[in-house]
């Protein structure tokens, strides 16, 4: 039992920054406890299951783990100030896009950025140390940091993330860079005046990545300043009223008259993303197709397909995660009034984006235990009976 809410989560962790980013902002006090303290490692990762985070400890024990589970927590209790996903419909679809996109889309450049620049290396393996037991020091840390760090290397060159791929990635994750400055220099968040889960998911590898470790976060600094300036709004406890914010005003985007800087920023994500999210969507049918029509345990890597991105063939392995978060958009679309619907679906296809509505897998991803599931198939009679 606990007197407040206590975030199990890491400096280190783009999961973690999105879900602190959360909380600063709506106000909910919490405590961050390292990963690698005693009580993580003896409480929360057994009850769990897996050593992971982030997860989040309320005072009456409950633990929740993944960051939309977490935020979505918090928004179904009436805590926070004010919602991340927006009134409208149609741009709530729009929040849950990059929300899909953040946190899968940008994973290649954030782990490139962070593992294969050994000039680096110092800074992350300080940065590590949390992580790592807290009752250990000296040749004990760093072999436990050699050990995890070989495991994190191998991931990043299953996903593409190597020497070969290198100038494909940077050229792909500066475009995107530049592009969100130019939106960030007339629009203090995303989607207008106030922080969407849109953020949220950006903010994760935009920050706790590509906008702290020290040579991306020169990058950034250097190319893209408006950038850097909306990561400190959203680390900030306060509101922050900048040039930026005053200029805006309030107020969120039109979905039905988006400015030129969003529309450039949902072209990158179909021009660099939506051939990613097909290869996976591909893959995951003619597997489950082969399945069982039972639970399937979802958080293991089912496989490996290739995309391609800018003339580099890469890899990239299938879990069940990505359409995890794709369902919460395409639930978003499907509940949403006709007119919301015309709305997006002119937007989407304007941009490029339909795939990422009319690709479906065919089962639904739960979750059970603190894991993933891919969920058994309604048999037909059930659903007419509905």
């Amino acid at each position: 039992m606990t007197d407040q809410v206590i975030l199990y989560g890491g400096k280190l962790s783009l999961y973690s920054a999105r879900v602190r980013s959360y909380l600063r902002h709506q106000r909910i006090a919490f405590t961050e406890r390292a990963p690698g303290s005693e009580r993580a490692l003896k409480v929360i990762y057994p009850k769990i299951g897996r050593r992971i985070i982030p997860v989040v400890e309320l005072p009456d024990g409950t633990l929740l783990q993944d960051g939309a589970r977490i935020i979505d927590h918090f928004e179904a209790s009436g805590q926070g100030r004010f919602s991340v996903y927006p009134d409208d419909p149609a741009l709530d679809v729009v929040a849950r896009l990059f929300d899909l996109f953040g946190n899968e889309g940008l994973m290649r450049p954030a782990m490139h950025y962070r593992w294969n620049l050994t000039e680096q290396t110092p800074y992350v393996r300080h940065i590590f140390r949390e992580t790592l037991s807290l009752d250990k020091d000296g040749s004990e840390l760093d072999a436990d940091f050699d050990k995890l760090s070989g495991f994190l290397r191998k991931w990043t060159a299953m996903i593409g993330a190597s020497d070969e791929n290198a100038a494909a990635i940077e050229a792909a994750y500066l475009d995107f860079l530049d592009r969100l400055n130019t939106h960030f220099a007339v629009m203090p968040y995303v989607l207008g005046a106030r922080p969407t889960i849109a953020d949220y998911a950006l903010f994760g590898p935009m920050f706790a990545h590509l906008g702290r470790d020290r040579l991306p976060l020169a990058l950034m600094q250097e190319r893209a300043p408006f950038v850097f300036d909306w990561t400190e709004r959203m680390t900030a406890f306060e509101d922050i009223e900048d040039a930026v914010s005053l200029a805006w005003g309030g107020g969120m985007v039109d979905p039905e008259n988006p400015p030129e800087t969003l529309v450039s920023l949902l072209e990158y994500v179909a021009e660099e993303y939506a051939s990613e999210y097909a290869a996976h969507h591909g893959f995951c049918e003619q597997w489950l197709a082969k399945q069982p029509n039972e639970a399937i345990k979802g958080n293991t890597v089912i496989g490996i397909t290739q995309f391609e991105l800018r003339g580099a063939m890469m890899p990239a392995p299938v879990k069940a995660y990505r359409h995890f978060l794709s369902q919460r958009m395409t639930d978003r679309f499907d509940a949403a009034p006709e007119t919301a619907q015309g709305t997006v679906r002119t937007l989407f296809q304007g941009c490029g984006l339909a795939p990422f509505l009319d690709l479906r897998v065919s089962r639904r991803v739960g979750w059970q235990d603190h894991l993933e599931i891919w969920e058994p198939i309604e048999a037909a009679s059930e659903k007419e009976n509905v």
